[in-house]
This record gives C-alpha cells, sequence and structure tokens, in this order.
C-alpha cells in the first residue's frame, strides 16, 4: 500500500510539473510573439495596401508587406510552421499528463 501511495505521489508531481511547462510555454515571448504576428497579418484592415510585422526569422527588424504578395504568404507560412512547432510541443505535453492521469486514477490491482 505505501508504494501504491508513492506512485501516485510522483505520478501528482509529474501532472503538476507538466501543467507549469505548459503554462510556461503558452506564456514565451518568442510564442506570444507568433502568435500576435499571425493575428496581425490575418486579420489585416480592409483597405490598407500594407501591414507591418516583425520578421520571423528576426524579431527584430519589421517587414512592409503588400497586401497578397507572394512575400506575405511566405512570411505566413513561415509563421504558420513556428506556430506548429510550439504546438506540438504542447500537444505531446498534454498528452503525457494525460496518460498519467489515467494512471493516477485507476484502481489498484
Amino acid at each position: 500500500m505505501v508504494k501504491f501511495l508513492i506512485d501516485r505521489k510522483s505520478i501528482l508531481l509529474e501532472i503538476l510539473k507538466i501543467e507549469g511547462e505548459i503554462k510556461t510555454m503558452n506564456r514565451n515571448p518568442r510564442f506570444v510573439k507568433i502568435k500576435r504576428n499571425i493575428d496581425s497579418i490575418e486579420t489585416r484592415r480592409f483597405g490598407a495596401r500594407t501591414v507591418s510585422v516583425e520578421a520571423p526569422d528576426d524579431m527584430g527588424t519589421i517587414l512592409e508587406l503588400r497586401n497578397n504578395s507572394q512575400e506575405m504568404k511566405n512570411t505566413i507560412s513561415r509563421y504558420r510552421e513556428m506556430w506548429t512547432d510550439f504546438d506540438n510541443q504542447i500537444n505531446q505535453m498534454i498528452v503525457r499528463k494525460t496518460r498519467l492521469q489515467g494512471q493516477l486514477f485507476e484502481r489498484p490491482q
């Protein structure tokens, strides 16, 4: 019975650690900038001919992109790739957390 309680405690601690990592990822300044820049490009103002966003590979550089230009499409594509990388990392943590929750709440045999 003691080993069972120790295992439950370690599983619970791991779940809490994963939750902390997920929060940290969601608050990561780079992740926030990527999301903000995607939103900025995709919700550009009607009638505006250009959009100003940070360059995906050097967020200190501002790009002036013409609407529907190839450069804008490439920038959106690059930001989507970066978003997907973050999203995949978060999804892996969520799957791991869900698996641990299943172990935590299964009945002992």
